[in-house]
């Protein structure tokens, strides 16, 4: 079973609007409304990819039954761990003539710091030797900085492997457990390094240090760009497939679950990177997060490239 936490979850809101402009006012615009947050975004992706999912998610009350109701119908486990309060919000304005706009909001609530000791103790609870565990995503206001800290010692405690996909304290704490997987962007790492980190060879030097700390495998994602990737002796440029692209929201959690089933099916290294730019490339073709098409992955997987750096 692959787990996904999601300590800070959203709602995602779609406007699709023909000739948008800033300043007027449009009724009767299309909308989607959909749950998100990092973790359940990967989710997604990993069950349209053939492989269980579920997600520990620390949940606010107002918008607990839309959660567990939305992971249900997508037969994803739910195990929600209920706070009072509500939701962000995060909305795209998507232009028919393909501009987009995307403002997202921060979460209107603080927790108690209890808040998480409950949470932490209900997610240990699901920890099972063997299983995989994807950390993705910001922190509930409130929550430690060494949140993900604690939950990647945790995991390793138990025999447990863990992603960690975060930013700013919350992935600096929670590099320090050496996680078995890490991926930042570039904007992350630098801000991790507290330097500016110019060209593919020097983000790749950097991501080689991180690999000598004891993280075993190492993914810096580029966007549209692709991905360098760093695991023992490989340090490869992995590149994405040209594509017109629809929507780029979710594109990095959809390469997350491409590396976490990679994972769990035992792929050799570079087919874990196809299968993850890949995913990625699939995500940017549809509109919403985690949305993609397995028979397009195993496509898209052929036209990616790989070379050593």
């Amino acid at each position: 079973m692959i787990y996904c936490s999601v300590l800070s979850p959203a709602l995602d809101v779609t406007y699709t609007v023909c000739g948008f402009e800033a300043g007027r006012t449009w009724t009767d615009v299309p909308a989607l409304v959909t749950p998100a947050g990092k973790g359940v975004n990967v989710a997604r992706v990993i069950t349209r990819l053939g492989e269980e999912a579920g997600v520990i998610g620390l949940m606010p009350a107002e918008s607990y039954e839309q959660y567990r109701r939305y992971l249900h119908e997508r037969h994803i486990t739910a195990h929600l761990f209920s706070v009072p309060g509500g939701v962000r919000v995060n909305v795209t304005i998507a232009d028919a003539s393909g501009g987009i706009t995307h403002l997202n909001s921060r979460q209107p609530d603080t927790l108690a710091e209890k808040a998480f000791a409950d949470y932490f103790d209900f997610a240990c609870s699901f920890m099972r030797a063997g299983d995989v565990w994807s950390l993705s995503g910001s922190l509930f206001p409130g929550l430690p900085d060494a949140a993900y800290e604690r939950l990647v010692a945790q995991l390793k405690g138990r025999d447990v492997q863990a992603l960690l996909d975060s930013r700013g304290a919350a992935f600096a704490h929670g590099l320090r457990a050496r996680p078995t997987m890490i991926k930042p962007n570039h904007a992350e790492l630098e801000g991790y390094y507290g330097e500016k980190i110019r060209g593919i060879r020097h983000m790749a030097l950097r991501g080689k240090r991180l690999l000598d700390a004891g993280i075993p495998y190492v993914f810096i994602s580029l966007g549209s760009d692709g991905m360098i990737a760093i695991h023992e002796n490989d340090c490869l440029l992995c590149g994405a497939p040209a594509i017109d692209v629809v929507d780029t929201v979710g594109c990095g959690d959809a390469l997350v679950a491409g590396l976490l089933v990679g994972l769990v099916r035992k792929y050799s290294f570079n087919e874990m990177c196809r299968l993850a730019i890949a995913c990625g490339t699939s995500n940017a073709l549809h509109r919403g997060a985690g949305t993609i098409d397995r028979n397009e992955v195993w496509q898209l997987m052929e036209d990616t490239t790989i070379e050593a750096v």
